[in-house]
C-alpha cells in the first residue's frame, strides 16, 4: 500500500530512517526528529510518501522542487530525495510504487530536470537511475566529493601564512554576497538566491579571507544542521581505524574532539560555500585552518568540505587528517529541446543538506 505522508507521519518516518543505516565506509543513520519535515522545507516544496507492506512501513521517498540557477537563466529542479527501502522489501515492487509516485509529482509541478545524489558505496540504489522503476533513465552528470577533516587546532608549523582571516560579521553581507555570487556563477542548479547573512536560522557560520593589503580574497560557509539533522555513528569501518587511532592521539593532547562511540551523534559542519578568488591554495588552506579551530571550539568532529571532482580546489586541499567520500549526480532533462545557456558542465550539488 502506498500514501502520501503527511505531518503526523514524521515520528514514524524518523524512527524509520533511524533503523535503516547508510553505508559510506561507515554505518550510520540519520536522526531527523521531531520534524523529520523540517529537512526538506528548508529547501523548497516537497512531498513524501510511504509504502507499507501488512501495515508495516517499509519504504520512504521525497519529492522535492524549487528553482536554481541555469546560467543566466533559471530552472525548475525537481530532486529524489529521502529514499529507503528496509532490506525485507529490497527487490520487490516498494520501491517502483515510491518512484513512480515521485514522478508524477514532477510532471505534475512541470519541473525542467530531474536529479538524484547517490553515494559511491550505495550500489543497490543504482537501479533507482537505470530507467527500470518508475522514473526514466537518468545520466551521470558529475561526481563530487565529500572530504571530511577531524576538527582540530592545527599546529603553527601548519598554519598557512600570508593570508589573513576572520569570521565575518553583520557588515560583511555585502561581501560575502558578492564572493557567493562569483563561485555559484559557473555551475549549474546553484542556489538562484544570494546567502542571506546574517542567516535567520543562525545555523551559518562563514569566514572571510584577505590578502596582505586588504583585497578579499575568498570565503568559506558552513551549516551546522544539527536541529534538523543528526548523523548517529551504527558502526566504524575497518578503514577508518588509522584515522580514529589518530584522533585519539590529539584528542588526549586537546587538539580535538573524541570521536562519538556507537548510537552517539557525530557532530558536523558541511559546507555550503566555498568560494576561492584565482583557485588560490593559500587561501582555502587559511580558511579551512580558521573553521576547523571555531569547529573544535564548538565541540564539532568534523569538518565536511565539498567540492565537485571537477574544482581545481580539490587539488589544493591541506594534508590534515581525513576520510573522503564520493557520490555522483544523476539528472534528466524533461524537455530536451530547451537550449541551456550556461557554458560549463560543472553541476551544484547541496552535499551539506542531504
Amino acid at each position: 500500500m502506498l500514501r502520501e505522508a503527511t505531518a503526523a507521519d514524521w515520528p514514524q518516518i524518523a524512527e524509520f530512517f533511524l533503523a535503516t543505516p547508510l553505508q559510506s565506509g561507515t554505518s550510520f543513520v540519520l536522526d531527523r526528529r521531531p520534524d523529520f519535515g523540517a529537512l526538506p522545507a528548508l529547501r523548497g516544496q516537497f512531498r513524501t510518501f510511504m509504502v507499507f507492506q501488512r501495515q508495516r512501513l517499509v519504504g520512504t521517498a521525497t519529492a522535492l522542487w524549487h528553482v536554481a540557477r541555469d546560467g543566466v537563466d533559471t530552472t525548475t529542479l525537481g530532486e529524489v530525495i529521502d529514499l529507503r527501502v528496509a532490506p525485507c522489501a529490497r527487490g520487490g515492487r516498494a520501491i517502483s510504487h515510491l518512484l513512480h509516485a515521485v514522478y508524477a509529482v514532477f510532471v505534475a509541478e512541470c519541473v525542467d530536470w530531474i536529479v538524484c545524489l547517490i553515494g559511491k558505496n550505495n550500489r543497490a540504489a543504482i537501479s533507482t537511475v537505470a530507467g527500470r522503476v518508475g522514473l526514466p533513465r537518468l545520466e551521470f552528470l558529475e561526481d563530487f566529493a565529500s572530504v571530511h577533516f577531524i576538527a582540530g587546532r592545527i599546529p603553527r608549523l601548519f598554519a598557512a601564512s600570508r593570508v589573513s582571516v576572520r569570521a565575518a560579521v553583520a557588515s560583511d553581507a555585502s561581501l560575502l554576497t558578492e564572493l557567493c555570487a562569483e563561485s555559484y556563477a559557473t555551475l549549474r542548479f546553484a542556489p538562484s538566491e544570494s546567502l542571506e547573512w546574517p542567516h535567520p536560522t543562525g545555523r551559518y557560520r562563514a569566514w572571510l579571507a584577505f590578502e596582505t593589503d586588504g583585497t578579499p580574497c575568498g570565503a568559506l560557509v558552513m551549516w551546522d544542521g544539527e536541529p534538523v539533522r543528526r548523523l548517529r555513528i551504527v558502526r566504524y569501518s575497518a578503514a577508518d581505524l588509522p584515522l580514529r587511532i589518530a584522533v585519539g592521539v590529539a584528542a588526549r593532547l586537546g587538539m580535538a574532539n573524541p570521536l562519538p562511540a556507537p548510537n552517539e551523534v557525530f557532530g558536523l559542519w558541511a559546507s555550503s560555500v566555498v568560494a576561492v578568488r584565482h583557485d588560490d591554495g593559500r587561501t582555502l588552506h587559511a580558511l579551512l585552518d580558521a573553521a576547523l579551530a571555531a569547529a573544535v571550539a564548538a565541540g564539532q568532529n568534523v569538518l565536511q568540505i565539498n567540492l565537485s571532482a571537477q574544482d581545481p580546489l580539490l587539488r589544493c586541499l591541506p594534508p590534515y587528517p581525513r576520510s573522503t567520500y564520493w557520490s555522483s549526480l544523476y539528472g534528466y532533462q524533461r524537455d530536451p529541446g530547451l537550449i541551456s545557456h550556461h557554458p560549463s558542465k560543472r553541476h551544484h550539488a547541496d552535499l551539506a543538506r542531504v
